[in-house]
């Protein structure tokens, strides 16, 4: 579990009080503007599909208010590809003062639900005695969630999968407790319709729990974190980090 202290620094859209001033246009201009750069790398709404513009990146700030994010990432490599996305959002994120508490899923003790309803008649605790002692509690104080995944058969990885799973004593609690959420997903494929089902799926979890997308990076063709490294991938995860 890896901490980054808030920094103080001030948000990136401070609020105006007196309404909208050339500087807050600016700053809106400005956004909209770098995320155009980006080529369409973000994608977010989710309206549509999955290959939405960068351009509809919801340009709603946080008010000079920094945030607990938790990063959950579920790739069985430190150094991969995107173990690189996890890197540069969370340098992104924390530049802007946000405090981060990141779990490496494939590297924590995490076993899968065994759909047992044993927290259904102990209030919410799980039979299971792991990393998840650790991690949920994480989740129901943070203020925004960022799931990082390879594409594991048109899916998340098992590892960050059973993570998702075993939210599930605490789901009430989530459902009453609204967060911030962004997806960071690599694959070595370029196909056209890849990622269509892992996108299905993290609009549903937005809509059940609810949480409230804020940009998703979606990094095609890159096998090898040598194959990322040159892309505009990773500017995009640090340009999302830093947009909060």
């Amino acid at each position: 579990m890896n901490r980054f202290p808030s920094s103080g620094t001030r948000s990136l859209f401070p609020e105006n009080s007196a309404g909208t001033s050339a500087t807050h246009a600016d700053h809106f201009r400005s956004r909209r503007f770098l995320l155009k750069l980006l080529g369409g790398s973000l994608v977010s709404g989710l309206s549509a599909s999955a290959t939405a513009s960068a351009a509809g990146l919801p340009l709603s700030s946080n008010k000079g208010k920094t945030m607990k994010i938790v990063v959950l990432t579920g790739s069985p490599h430190r150094r991969g590809t995107s173990a690189l996305l996890a890197d540069e959002f969370m340098a992104g994120a924390s530049a802007r003062g946000h405090a981060i508490v990141r779990f490496d899923a494939a590297f924590e003790k995490v076993g899968p639900c065994l759909a047992c309803y044993y927290c259904s008649e102990h209030a919410g605790e799980c039979v299971q005695r792991d990393a998840m002692q650790k991690i949920l509690p994480e989740i129901l104080s943070a203020d925004m969630i960022v799931l990082v995944t390879p594409l594991y058969f048109f899916s998340m990885t098992a590892q960050l999968k059973a993570v998702i799973d075993r939210m599930m004593p605490q789901r009430d609690a989530l459902r009453q407790h609204p967060m911030k959420s962004a997806m960071l997903v690599t694959c070595g494929s370029d196909t056209s319709w890849n990622m269509d089902a892992i996108m299905a799926q993290y609009k549903a979890l937005l809509r059940y729990l609810p949480w409230e997308d804020q940009g998703v990076v979606l990094a095609k063709h890159v096998f090898a974190r040598k194959d990322i490294e040159g892309t505009e991938y990773p500017a995009a995860a640090r340009a999302l980090g830093m947009s909060l």
